[in-house]
């Protein structure tokens, strides 16, 4: 009976200890984790020495319950947090998704973005590049607070700043503590992160987000910024794809200017406005002289060298408000809103002045002839227009050429000094 008492005491003896060490490991590991204060855990570890020295197994088994449930309620709470944290993303991210799947609005698009990242991770200051491809370089498309970057009037390949680093080297950067005082733009930068836009390796931007105070952002925030960053992107380029196929289907391949399809389409909404409001409109109608001989000569890759050329100059010559379009072959054709005929006449006149004036590519002197016609004292319909403009044409030609001829007038326009 001693034996058994014996053996039965160095049992509870080996028991005891084994609980004690593994709960005061388990507190130690609360501890490490963040789980549990130093404080709680101090208690926890009292309530585990005071239990193991009465070696009564209720006591034991008491205390054991005691630091399992913390350990429980510990758990609960960090499940719960992780899972309404990783609800908020998903939330963030789906919203992202919808407003840019159901606008074609750019300008709309890029302002929500940055209210959204803003409702997920708080910042002071936040600006969005995107790439220019014609420029190589990044262009700012919306700010929210103050444009936001750092280190500059430092260049890089791709920009100035810390948004040309990063976009050179597509890796997001995060720092949390700046103590840089006031900048010169008068804001406060403690925080800063900078994430790159890409889709499939191509760069389509970068996102700049700072705020005053140091440690405002952490490693978590630059994985959502980078998560957001990744699905904006996708959509981004679509959205720019759906712009540079709209271009490309009014605009004219070898001039850049627009196509004569396009130009139809506005001359109609011109006609419709003009009546609408019982105003006059005008349209010129412009030809290179002796093209085709110039063609012959030197080659198409020549004459199309200068067909844009000329192109050039009236983009330049024309006003914000006119249509400048290549109506086909050496043909070109400008609308002018809100311009009676007399006015158009001094237009074409100036226009075809400008074009005698210039020296062309290869060192070649051009002219051009020049018809005018105008709503509604010419027309009122675009088959009437366009008649009426190439009837002005034709005796701008057939009176000599590299001259300005208005419908109904048999004499051309006066020179311009």
């Amino acid at each position: 009976m001693r034996r058994r008492n014996g053996a039965g005491s160095r049992q509870l003896v080996d028991a005891t200890d084994k609980f004690r060490k593994s709960q005061l490991q388990l507190i130690d590991i609360l501890v490490e984790e963040k789980l549990i204060t130093r404080r709680e855990a101090s208690t926890l570890s009292g309530q585990v020495e005071r239990a193991a020295a009465q070696k009564r197994s209720s006591d034991v088994l008491s205390t054991a319950l005691t630091v399992n449930r913390k350990v429980m309620r510990v758990l609960k709470q960090e499940s719960f947090a992780e899972v309404a944290r990783q609800d908020s993303e998903l939330e963030i991210l789906f919203e992202v998704s919808r407003m840019i799947q159901t606008t074609l609005d750019k300008e709309d698009v890029y302002r929500r973005l940055l209210e959204l990242i803003q409702q997920a991770i708080p910042f002071d200051d936040g600006t969005l590049f995107l790439w220019d491809k014609q420029k190589t370089r990044l262009t700012p498309v919306a700010t929210r607070g103050k444009h936001v970057d750092l280190i500059d009037g430092v260049h890089f390949d791709h920009g100035t700043g810390f948004s040309g680093w990063v976009a050179k080297q597509k890796r997001p950067v995060l720092l949390t503590e700046l103590h840089r005082g006031r900048r010169a733009d008068d804001t406060v930068v403690g925080s800063f992160m900078s994430v790159p836009l890409v889709v499939q390796g191509e760069l389509i931007g970068v996102m700049n987000l700072s705020d005053g105070k140091p440690k405002s952002f952490t490693e978590d925030h630059l994985r959502l910024l980078s998560l957001i960053a990744g699905q904006a992107a996708a959509t981004i380029q679509r959205l720019l794809l759906y712009d540079e196929m709209r271009r490309l289907a009014i605009t004219d391949d070898l001039t850049s200017i627009y196509n004569r399809r396009h130009f139809l389409e506005r001359l109609q909404s011109e006609i419709d406005r003009a009546r609408r409001y019982t105003i006059d409109f005008s349209v010129l109608f412009i030809d290179i002289d002796n093209f085709k001989e110039l063609n012959d000569s030197y080659g198409h890759q020549i004459g199309d060298r200068i067909l844009a050329e000329l192109a050039t100059i009236l983009k330049h010559w024309a006003r914000s408000s006119d249509i400048v379009a290549r109506y086909g072959g050496e043909e070109f054709v400008v609308l002018l809103p809100m311009t009676d005929k007399p006015r158009a006449g001094r237009a074409a006149e100036r226009l075809r002045t400008r074009v005698q004036r210039h020296t062309f590519y290869r060192r070649k002197k051009l002219t051009v002839s020049v018809g005018v016609a105008s709503f509604p004292s010419d027309g009122e319909t675009i088959e009437q227009i366009l008649g009426r403009v190439d009837e002005a044409l034709y005796m701008a030609k057939k009176t000599g050429r590299n001259r300005a001829c208005s419908f109904g007038d048999p004499l051309p326009l006066a020179k311009v000094a």
